[in-house]
């Protein structure tokens, strides 16, 4: 599977391009809707949201509501433009204002942002979206939510995946943990009245992954491999740890086998459902660390490029945090890679072709028979 992402953050629309999807699969746009409506709407956010509706369309690859195996389309149009008129010259800490003027060369900062804005993400959402009704075709769901938010850490995160849900859908900053959620808002309102701006953490989940799912083959097919590779490409995302992030001694972090009603399974889950590129099983968690937005309220010192002398940054229409929306960012992607090496492993053609060889797969049996010819 292929996904282009394309568009401007003030241009006239946002596209995604996904290509390798099999025929056949029903897509529930309420799902598109639901995580573009979740990505806009949640405390923090600033005064672009108010603007933007995020009103998606698919143009290509469906017919009557379903996959047709061709290229997939999705445009989301733009309202915004952009609110700088002036030539801007003064590059901020922590964006890519300064790093790509040395290597692009174009005299006005306002280019850079196009590309690199964090509105590319809503083309990243709503594909990520569409793909979670090809994971339900498998009975395979994602969930993604905040754990930490400035000095605020969730502390009461439930183990069962529908209350996990659940508190999250009620948390106006997607915390499964209400008391955190409340001391997040707050830390949220200090920020801003400070003019600054908050990092964070979030945790994306994913159930119902059968054992054997990736790659030890190619080093950049390893499920994890993949993993990091898409959500480095996300703005602000500074780092990324599958499973658990407690990791100092062996005795309590390495996963022991047993054997539960007949199967395989693990007693816990601390290497994150992924052992050497390849799931094992288990829920795959990643734990995505996000760097606070790089325009604060408050000026910080810079530089004028063109006048050669110190300067202090402006203001340029932004979020006070981008960890809420990241959640739904970050569950979008692992959609992604998810659908992306799920294929991979089953092939192309008819959704239900896919799904009897999904099906049908079972664990091998030690003594099938396989090395026989060599057994002398």
């Amino acid at each position: 599977m292929k996904i282009t992402i394309a568009g401007d953050s003030h241009g006239k629309c946002m596209v995604a391009i996904l290509e390798g999807i099999p025929a056949g699969v029903r897509i529930d746009e309420d799902l598109i809707r639901n995580d573009l409506f979740r990505r806009r709407n949640c405390y923090g956010r600033g005064e672009r949201m108010k603007i933007e509706e995020d009103a998606f369309e698919i143009v290509s690859g469906l017919w009557k509501g379903v996959t047709t195996g061709a290229p997939v389309t999705i445009l989301v149009p733009n309202r915004a433009g952009n609110p700088v008129k002036d030539v801007r010259s003064v590059p901020r800490p922590g964006h890519i204002d300064y790093a790509a003027w040395v290597k692009y060369k174009l005299p006005d900062l306002n280019v850079y942002v196009e590309r690199s804005s964090a509105r590319w993400t809503v083309a990243l959402t709503a594909a990520g979206a569409l793909l979670k009704s090809l994971l339900r075709e498998f009975g395979i769901e994602v969930l993604g939510f905040v754990t930490r938010l400035g000095g605020v850490e969730a502390k009461d995160i439930p183990n069962d995946f529908e209350e996990l849900k659940r508190k999250r859908n009620e948390s106006e900053v997607f915390c499964p943990d209400p008391v955190a959620t409340k001391e997040m808002i707050v830390e949220i309102d200090r920020a801003k009245r400070e003019g600054n701006t908050l990092g964070g953490k979030v945790r994306v989940v994913a159930k119902g992954i059968p054992a054997g799912i990736g790659s030890y083959s190619d080093l950049f097919k390893k499920l994890d491999s993949k993993i990091g590779s898409l959500f480095f490409t996300i703005p602000a995302v500074k780092g990324v740890v599958v499973g658990n992030e407690e990791m100092w001694y062996g005795f309590d972090y390495l996963d022991e086998f047993e054997i539960l009603d007949g199967k395989i399974r693990r007693k816990t889950n601390n290497l994150g459902g992924i052992e050497g590129g390849i799931s094992n099983g288990e829920d795959i968690w990643v734990n995505v660390y996000v760097k606070p937005i790089p325009t604060t309220g408050k000026p910080l010192d810079s530089v004028d490029l063109r006048a050669m002398k110190p300067e202090k940054t402006p203001y340029v229409r932004s979020d006070v945090t981008a960890v809420p929306p990241a959640s739904v960012v970050c569950e979008a992607a692992l959609a992604v890679v998810l659908s992306d090496v799920l294929l991979d492993h089953l092939g192309e053609g008819n959704i239900n072709d896919l799904k009897r060889r999904f099906e049908n797969e079972d664990l091998p049996r030690w003594d099938d028979g396989f090395w026989k010819e060599h057994d002398r």
